[in-house]
């Protein structure tokens, strides 16, 4: 069961930045909302261990950091999934990140302190099992996880115009895979910017991800696609 939380789990990466670059929420704050569903082949088995569909927020709140929470929630109010990323501004490194599920009984809750300064990661667990805390050793300078990620790809969708290779990192294991720009299109009447993060070599550990944000100076993200073992996770913005 554990292991099908974790392949819903997202990613991040390690991209070069300029030095500055414009808030994306206006007033600081914004507040974006899904309706999400699983879709595949083997959705059936996914279903075993978490709802196939539901609702979902991605929150962003700017200030001399950037805190950003994914939140994935089942029809029932204890079923949910949290991603949790703190960042430097215009996402060019997580400082610490959080993912944890509940589903019943069950739930995890795994939270990762990045130090690159001292070439460490504090990896904290906390499970129905028990809970453990070790220091790993960190060997990018600049790690970034999934929703550092997504907030780079919106604060630099303008200069991301051909492949970029990337270092995506989930909880505090790093992954090669290239960002890939796709050119505009039109979705739901709303003018897009599609980008793929596309693992290299990974042996399957984690999945392709696509994004596409629309194409204005905010790059809101209006849908999300996470392609894993069994199923994809679909992510769709609700107007």
């Amino acid at each position: 069961m554990r292991k099908t939380f974790a392949a819903i789990a997202l990613l991040a990466g390690v991209v070069s930045a300029p030095l500055f670059a414009a808030p994306l929420t206006g007033t600081g704050s914004e507040r974006l909302s899904y309706k999400w569903h699983l879709k595949g082949g083997l959705t059936w088995l996914a279903k075993l261990a978490f709802p196939s569909s539901g609702r979902g927020t991605l929150e962003t709140h700017e200030a001399n950091t950037v805190h950003s929470q994914l939140t994935i929630q089942g029809q029932e109010p204890s079923s949910f999934y949290l991603y949790e990323s703190v960042m430097a501004p215009m996402g060019t490194q997580t400082l610490s990140s959080r993912n944890a599920y509940a589903l019943r009984d069950d739930h995890r809750d795994e939270r990762v302190s990045f130090d690159p300064a001292k070439h460490t990661a504090q990896v904290q667990r906390f499970t129905n099992d028990g809970n453990s805390s070790k220091v790993k050793t960190l060997e990018s300078a600049a790690p970034q996880d999934v929703l550092t990620s997504i907030y780079y790809l919106r604060q630099h969708a303008d200069e991301i115009r051909t492949p970029k290779k990337a270092e995506i990192f989930s909880g505090a294991s790093g992954y090669d895979v290239i960002y890939i720009p796709r050119p505009a299109t039109t979705m739901n009447n709303v003018r897009v910017r599609p980008f793929t993060i596309k693992p290299v070599d990974t042996d399957g550990k984690i999945g392709e991800v696509r994004v596409w944000l629309t194409d204005d100076a905010q790059h809101v993200p209006v849908r999300i696609d996470i392609d894993q073992k069994y199923a994809t996770l679909k992510l769709e913005l609700e107007k």
